[in-house]
């Protein structure tokens, strides 16, 4: 292949990672758990069950899946990742009992480990082979307003199909996946530069994880993965929030689409954001986190309660672009970027697994409102006292590392 041609495809790839980030989502992620207790005769306990079992899975998997995905190839990886995740819509319909269900969300959620840090670090890895590695957060924050539209349009249609017949979400849901695996096989894989490889270090598995432990960067993953399971996990009690400010059901759904609308016009500015300082940007999400959930515990207003629920879901899902952005800038390693950013992963899934705990019990120990801000008030102590400590160690970083 002529280099004409080869820069040609490799273009191709930014275009098809957009057409992967609309098709790539359970698009019937809204009928799950109305079809395993109506139609699967799943109870709400075995639910939690699936849920549980589901992130010890993902956690488990998140590290080792970066490492292997580094050392067969990126794109063998995104190809192997895929294929378990297409077939997991198919196991709600050929085995609707508790065990297809468990499978359905074992198969993604297994299936996304191996996508989750590969797909940034092929997509950084085409930029850079492109000479366009500053528009890494311009093309992510594309890639994240295209999902995000498609996500309005799914969430919109696909649960019309359900009453048509129950098993049609999760057989489109199939169909989408399937054309992401499509999509995925059909990347042209960046070929290192003689330049390139004479840069790139021999580094072992172990020596990463120990530069990781020895320098700040553990730290700074400890606090990202409280913040990010923060986002993501006070979300969940979203609806019952809702009605306890007398918000009808009847637009829920309008206001997760107002969210994604939101959350598209951000992604299309995000790289606008490039020039904020790493640490600056640290510091002002952890005060994100902390204020916003606050201040949902404190309002009653359902104009409010709505808007900050937009604003926080409309942020969150536009966060991670920077900080897969600075992480990738800063990555100690060429060779195994998949695999620090499944470190970062692992360390979101863990507190992924407490921040739900904590905030459980006090939700149902003292009120969804108080529980909201009491939540903000004991996090924020132990949080801004790990980003002190972050940027005192910070000073003796950058030791290279030895192979």
């Amino acid at each position: 292949m002529n280099d004409a041609r080869y820069l040609k495809k490799l273009e191709e790839n930014i275009y098809k990672n957009y057409i992967l980030q609309i098709v790539h989502k359970r698009a019937y992620l809204p009928l799950i758990a109305i079809y395993a207790v109506n139609v699967a005769n799943v109870s709400l306990y075995q639910l939690g069950i699936v849920a549980s079992i589901t992130a010890v899975v993902s956690l488990i998997l998140e590290v080792p899946s970066g490492y292997i995905a580094d050392r067969i190839g990126h794109k063998n990886a995104l190809v192997f990742g895929t294929l378990i995740e297409t077939a997991s819509p198919l196991l709600y319909v050929l085995s609707p009992n508790f065990l297809g269900v468990l499978l359905g969300s074992v198969l993604f959620f297994g299936g996304g480990a191996f996508i989750s840090g590969t797909k940034d670090a092929f997509m950084h890895e085409t930029l850079l082979e492109l000479g366009r590695e500053n528009e890494y957060t311009k093309m992510a924050g594309l890639a994240q307003t295209y999902g995000l539209l498609g996500n309005v349009v799914f969430i919109s249609i696909i649960p019309l199909t359900y009453p048509i017949d129950v098993r049609l979400p999760f057989l489109i849901g199939f169909a989408l996946l399937l054309l992401g695996l499509i999509t995925t096989a059909s990347f042209t894989t960046p070929i290192k530069t003689k330049k390139s490889v004479a840069e790139l270090e021999s580094i072992s598995f172990y020596n990463l994880l120990r530069r990781t432990k020895d320098g700040p960067n553990y730290l700074l993953f400890i606090l990202l993965g409280i913040i990010t399971a923060t986002n993501t996990k006070v979300p969940e009690f979203r609806e019952i929030y809702f009605q306890s400010i007398n918000i009808p059901v009847i637009y829920f759904g309008f206001i997760l689409a107002i969210s994604s609308l939101a959350g598209a016009a951000i992604s299309y500015n995000v790289h606008k954001f490039d020039a904020v300082k790493p640490k600056s940007f640290y510091l002002a999400d952890i005060l994100i986190a902390l204020i916003a959930v606050a201040a949902i515990g404190l309002t009653h207003n359902p104009w409010l309660g709505a808007l900050l629920f937009i604003a926080l879901t409309a942020y969150s899902r536009n966060r991670g672009t920077l900080i897969t952005s600075y992480v990738l800038a800063d990555s100690p390693t060429r060779e195994l970027k998949a695999t620090y950013l499944s470190i970062l992963a692992f360390f979101e899934a863990l507190s992924g697994i407490w921040i739900p705990l904590l905030l459980g019990y006090l939700v149902g120990s003292y009120g969804i409102h108080n529980g909201y801000w009491m939540f903000s008030a004991i996090l924020a102590a132990p949080v801004l006292l790990l980003y002190s400590v972050y940027l005192k160690k910070q000073k003796n970083s950058q030791k290279p590392i030895s192979a």
